[in-house]
């Protein structure tokens, strides 16, 4: 089937658009600036993730749909009910084999919940022409022990007030960091990268992670 030929496609380009994605978004962080280039090549691995779903539900429907005239979404629900029911409307006739295996890809399975954002980013690469992004910094301390142990927090969501140790080491309420000591060892990181405006995700983890669950979903339910 074309469709079908269209995925394999898609998926074997996968890897290639993401290190060009990667290699523009790192040159974007030293630079302090994202470029029309990369959120080109953004808007467009969005665009073929969805496209992904879309042609695995028009095969789909081919083979055990509800007749329509009209190809329906591939579900991605929030819940095992939702799910339950847009099966039962948009593909009566499905195996059980193929309805569990699309089953274990959806947005409410542990450590698949960024699938449930696709069809939003994809909505706003669809109507404008790119999708907004915003640079964000995040600061994490860590106080590690010599014994192999570490404490790790944000300092912009955790004060601590008067009479706080780590490791023994009172911590300073005026620095919010330990006592210089020997033990523990104190260090500071800024975690720097763009951020999706709507909804708020991690640019290059989102993408990432879209790559591999959406292979995993297709060639699963194929």
């Amino acid at each position: 089937m074309a469709s079908a030929r269209s995925v394999n496609a898609v998926l074997r380009k996968f890897p290639e658009q993401l290190a060009q994605i990667e290699d523009e978004y790192r040159r974007a962080l030293r630079k302090k600036e994202i470029s029309e280039d990369l959120l080109h090549d953004i808007a467009r691995f969005i665009e073929d993730c969805q496209r992904l779903f879309d042609w695995t539900a028009t095969d789909l429907d081919r083979k055990s749909g509800s007749g329509k005239s009209r190809s329906p979404y591939y579900p991605l629900q929030p819940t095992p009910d939702k799910f339950a029911a847009a099966m039962k409307k948009d593909f009566p006739k499905m195996t059980k084999s193929v309805y569990r295996a699309m089953e274990r890809h959806q947005p409410y399975q542990e450590g698949k919940e960024v699938l449930g954002h696709l069809h939003e980013l994809a909505r706003v690469n669809k109507h404008q022409d790119f999708t907004p992004q915003t640079r964000t910094e995040s600061h994490r301390i860590r106080a590690s022990h010599a014994s192999g142990g570490y404490v790790d927090w944000d300092p912009n969501a955790v004060r601590f007030g008067g009479g706080v140790s780590i490791f023994q080491s009172p911590v300073d309420p005026r620095t919010q960091r330990p006592e210089p000591s020997p033990s523990p060892q104190v260090t500071e990181t800024i975690y720097v990268g763009w951020t999706f405006l709507s909804p708020p995700l991690q640019v290059m983890p989102t993408l990432d992670a879209l790559g591999t669950l959406i292979e995993d979903a297709v060639t699963d339910v194929r």
